[in-house]
C-alpha cells in the first residue's frame, strides 16, 4: 500500500489561520515541514480518510484525481475532517466526467444527517445519486474491493460517536488513529493480537502539557498507547509509529518535535509524507 499524509495539522492549521504567536511566526518564516494543513490521508489512489476544507488544495498539490476515488472514510463531523458542501460539485454541471460513478462514504450516522440538513449549497439530485452513505458496524470488519476495513471507537466528541480506522490490504494493516484521546477499552480489546504495521496517533499537543481534556493526545499519551499495544500483541518491533495531527499550541517546529519524539521510537508526520508498505 501507498499512504500519503496530505495534511498533518489540527483544525486551525499550523501556522494557525489568525494567529501571530512566536510559533506561528516562525512557521510562516521557515515554511517547509513547518506548514501543516488539516489532517487527511490518501491510500492507493482510490481511498481517502477525512474530507475537510483543504481537500481541494491537497488534490492540486499532490496531483490527485478526485473523480477516481472510490472510498471515503470519515472519522467525525468536525469541519476540518468533513465539509459536506464539497459534495455538491461531484456531478451535474460541475463534474461532467467522473472516473468512478459512485463515491462510497463510510462513517457515523451524523455524517449523512449533516449532509441531508444542508440548506443553501445542498447538492442537486444528479449529484446525490453519485454518493452513497454507509454506516459500518463498530468492531465488525467491512470488505470493500481489496480492502478490509475495521471501524473502531475513538474518544473525541461528547455528543457524537467518532471513529478511527484500521485499513488492511495485502496482509498489511494501518491504524489511522485520530482524532482521539486515549482510546476506549473496547478499541484496545478489539486490537489485541492484531499486528499493526503502521500506526498514526493523535499528537495534537505535541511535547507540551497543554492538554485541556481527553479528546486529543499529547506525546506522553502516545507513549502509553504504544506500551499498551505491545502488551496486547497489537504491535512489535517492526511496527512503525507516527505522531500526527499537531496544533499550533504544541509550540514546536517540525525539527523540535523530531528532536523530542524520534528518540522514543516514533516518527513525526508532515504534509506530503509518503509510506510504502
Amino acid at each position: 500500500m501507498k499512504i500519503k499524509v496530505l495534511g498533518s495539522g489540527a483544525s486551525e492549521g499550523f501556522p494557525a489561520i489568525f494567529c501571530n504567536c512566536d510559533s506561528c511566526k516562525k512557521a510562516r518564516e521557515t515554511g517547509g515541514k513547518n506548514i501543516r494543513t488539516r489532517s487527511q490521508f490518501y491510500v492507493d489512489d482510490d481511498m481517502m480518510i477525512d474530507f475537510g476544507d483543504d481537500t481541494y488544495c491537497h488534490s492540486l498539490n499532490e496531483k490527485i484525481i478526485l473523480s477516481k476515488m472510490k472510498y471515503l472514510l470519515i472519522t467525525h463531523s468536525h469541519i476540518d475532517h468533513y465539509n459536506p458542501t464539497i459534495f455538491r460539485y461531484r456531478g451535474g454541471f460541475y463534474a461532467t466526467v467522473l472516473d468512478e460513478n459512485i463515491l462510497n462514504v463510510y462513517s457515523t450516522p451524523a455524517i449523512k444527517e449533516i449532509y441531508d440538513q444542508m440548506g443553501r449549497g445542498k447538492p442537486a439530485d444528479e449529484v446525490k445519486n453519485k454518493i452513497e452513505f454507509n454506516t459500518p458496524t463498530e468492531f465488525v470488519p467491512l470488505y470493500k474491493g481489496n480492502y478490509k476495513i475495521h471501524t473502531l471507537l475513538a474518544r473525541h466528541m461528547k455528543n457524537e460517536k467518532c471513529y478511527i480506522y484500521v485499513v488492511e490490504k495485502g496482509g498489511k494493516r494501518i491504524l489511522f488513529g485520530n482524532d482521539s484521546g486515549y482510546y476506549p477499552d473496547e478499541t484496545f480489546e478489539y486490537l489485541k493480537g492484531m499486528h499493526l504495521d503502521l500506526v498514526f496517533l493523535d499528537c495534537t499537543y505535541g511535547l507540551t502539557s497543554n492538554r485541556k481534556d481527553n479528546s486529543h493526545m499529547d506525546f506522553s499519551e502516545n507513549l502509553k498507547v504504544k506500551e499498551r499495544f505491545y502488551k496486547n500483541g497489537t504491535s512489535e518491533d517492526s511496527t512503525v509509529f507516527v505522531s500526527h495531527h499537531f496544533a499550533h499550541v504544541c509550540n514546536s517546529t517540525h525539527e523540535e518535535l523530531c528532536k523530542g519524539i524520534e528518540k522514543n521510537g516514533f516518527m513525526v508526520s508532515y504534509d506530503g509524507m509518503l509510506f510504502e508498505i
